[in-house]
């Protein structure tokens, strides 16, 4: 790679250091730069105001000196001589050389009118009024075909009075609009300036934590809107980094007791696994029949410790996003196989299970949908006395499929409904004034497994409001119609 490459900076970078680059600007300058902006503004439409009204009335009065001019200049072409005035303007008639012959209108205006011969040569040559030296009055000069000139002159001190009048008018109105822009702008910095440093001052102190850890900016005293939407924007950050703050303390506290909880499962099997090969090395096991029994006591203590790892290793797994298979997974064969074996275990309960409607297809592996609901009957077993009937119901809820676990035994306490789905947790499995209610046997990961297997195949699990027992239900979306049909091919499934 050339050296050239190593040089080039990106455009994110690029943007970074234009961004970088711009000097920090005071609120105040800011405000005081927008002050002047206006300041030149209403200084330059008054302006503008002046010289438009300046060129209109200069407009109008070339344009009717020049109709004034114009007719009198074709009187006199008729041999008709000058017509009195009527309109305020002035003509005279004077020869090549200025001197005068006729002369009509103001003497005030006459006496300035132009009549040498120079003067009289050079605005000819124009066409156009043009103003009178020392007087307020505009004069259009034309040369006859006798070699006289016509001289006509209109006063302009009228117009002049107009523009003086709105030019005070403008400057009475535009000194105080810049003044009262002037003290708006200071008392507005100053406000904002003042609220700016409250908040300021508070977010620093919450976030040295002299303040309280709910505390937050007050949001009804920010004097702009801009400030409230900051301080609100502010107490929403606060607020987020509290429920993440509290959010973590939560999963470290509930790390700690996974962890101590997991340990202390660990170790029973451990604990036995280690005293019997302890007396195994001390030849206390000489006797073959006491042998077989710690060797049958080991095995069973090594499965329930590979059962356990196996357990965590899955929630670790599905914790993470681990993939299962995804296979259409026939959920009332499931049900149907589940609630005999769970009876085959030796316990005295009444199990039924109730299929409604035809057929259940979902996608998910076959295999630990099966391992959720033994986990679910297994609930039961364990934590209901020998009595105890349930019924596993299998039904549709719209397009999804259910599964609801239902038994009429002494139920779930409701301090603990919102536990019971967590790993290694346990609670009391009966009222204490049932003496017949066993005590919790499980390692508190049965449903923590069955909820987590739920989840990644896309459904839920939780509680459901009833009267006496407990009942459990279970969602899961139903497989698609091509999946379904190609699973019940022949031969497509085992």
């Amino acid at each position: 790679m050339s050296t050239a490459a190593y040089a080039a900076p990106s455009r994110r970078e690029d943007r970074g250091a234009r961004f970088r680059a711009v000097a920090p600007c005071s609120l105040r300058r800011l405000a005081w730069g927008f002050l002047v902006i206006a300041a030149i503004g209403v200084l330059g439409a008054d302006l503008y105001c002046v010289s438009t009204l300046s060129y209109r009335l200069r407009e109008r009065t070339d344009r009717q000196i020049a109709q004034t001019h114009h007719a009198r200049l074709e009187a006199l072409r008729a041999g008709k001589g000058l017509y009195p005035d009527r309109d305020g303007s002035a003509s005279l008639v004077t020869d090549g050389r200025g001197a005068v012959r006729l002369a009509t209108g103001p003497p005030s205006l006459l006496a300035g009118l132009p009549t040498s011969a120079d003067q009289l040569r050079e605005r000819d040559r124009t066409g156009h009024p043009l103003p009178v030296a020392g007087r307020a009055a505009r004069a259009l000069v034309d040369r006859l075909p006798d070699g006289t000139y016509l001289v006509t002159a209109r006063s302009t001190g009228a117009d002049e009075a107009t523009v003086r009048t709105l030019m005070g008018i403008e400057t009475a109105t535009s000194i105080p609009l810049i003044a009262v822009l002037a003290l708006g702008a200071l008392w507005t910095s100053r406000w904002a300036f003042v609220s700016l440093r409250e908040m300021s001052r508070d977010a620093r102190r919450i976030a040295e934590g002299s303040g309280a850890p709910s505390e937050r900016i007050p949001v009804l005293t920010q004097p702009l809107r801009e400030l409230r939407c900051a301080a609100d924007t502010y107490n929403y950050l606060l607020r987020r980094i509290e429920e993440g703050s509290v959010r973590r303390r939560k999963e470290e506290n509930r790390l700690c007791e996974l962890v101590d909880a997991a340990s202390h499962e660990l170790r029973t099997p451990l604990t036995t696994i280690t005293g019997y090969t302890q007396l195994a090395l001390i030849r206390a096991l000489d006797d073959p029949r006491r042998l077989d029994q710690a060797m049958e006591q080991v095995q069973k203590e090594t499965r329930r410790l590979i059962s356990l790892v196996d357990d965590m290793l899955l929630l670790a797994r599905l914790g993470h996003g681990g993939m299962l298979e995804q296979r259409p997974v026939d959920l009332a064969q499931l049900c149907l196989q589940a609630v005999p074996r769970a009876q085959s275990s030796g316990a005295p309960r009444t199990l039924r299970c109730v299929v409604e409607s035809f057929p259940h297809w979902v996608e998910g592996d076959r295999r630990w949908l099966e391992q959720a609901i033994d986990n679910l009957l297994a609930n039961v077993l364990a934590h209901t006395p020998e009595d105890t009937s349930a019924v596993v119901r299998l039904g549709l809820d719209g397009e999804r499929h259910v599964i609801d676990v239902i038994d009429d035994g002494p139920g779930i306490d409701e301090s603990v409904r919102d536990r019971i789905f967590e790993p290694f947790f346990r609670a009391a499995s009966a009222a204490p004034a049932n003496p017949r209610a066993p005590r919790c046997p499980g390692r508190g990961l049965g449903l923590s497994v069955a909820a987590a297997v739920i989840t990644a195949h896309g459904g839920s699990i939780g509680l459901e409001p009833t009267e006496r027992g407990a009942w459990l239900r279970v969602s899961l979306p139903a497989a698609g119609r091509e999946r379904v049909l190609d699973a019940a091919a022949p031969g497509a499934l085992p």
